[in-house]
């Protein structure tokens, strides 16, 4: 079972530094990180998914919920979230698996971000299951590099 927590601090340096401390410190298998600014000037949103059930995740949320600097901690997952992640996939197809590569990623949403004579670049968003099936539907199409962020996620309470 994963968790999403969401975590809200007020910028400054070694932030992360210490929320990775305090995960690593405490146990906590941390699955995706992502951090970014927000809405408000000297704030910046940390997304966490991390192993566990709801005692894991309440234990999670005091603990950062303590540390200086934090604004608010909050259990997504419980509460309810929309939570995505982004995919960028290159290919280098083989001659004549071009068209069988566009028809594979027709069954997902997605966008051509580079389409050159030797390779093309594909970029996805959505949940990070859809994600992981797109990959393993395409891999036999001549990919060459995949890379997926760690997820951002709000809550819709």
């Amino acid at each position: 079972m994963q968790r999403t927590i969401g975590v809200v601090t007020e910028d400054g340096r070694g932030v992360l530094s210490r929320i990775s401390g305090l995960m690593d410190r405490r146990g906590f298998q941390v699955k995706g990180v992502t951090a970014g600014e927000t809405q408000r000037p000297g704030h910046s949103r940390f997304t966490l998914v991390i192993g566990g059930d709801d005692r894991k995740a309440g234990q999670a949320v005091r603990q950062i919920r303590k540390m200086v600097g934090t604004v608010t901690v909050e259990d997504l997952t419980a509460s309810g979230c929309v939570e995505r992640c982004m995919m960028l996939l290159k290919f280098s197809p083989a001659p004549g698996q071009r068209e069988a590569l566009f028809d594979a990623m027709n069954a997902f949403p997605h966008s051509v971000s580079e389409d050159r004579s030797h390779s093309v670049i594909f970029e996805m968003m959505g949940p990070a299951e859809r994600l992981d099936a797109c990959l393993e539907s395409v891999r036999g199409f001549g990919l060459v590099e995949a890379v997926k962020s760690g997820p951002l996620a709000l809550g819709t309470d």
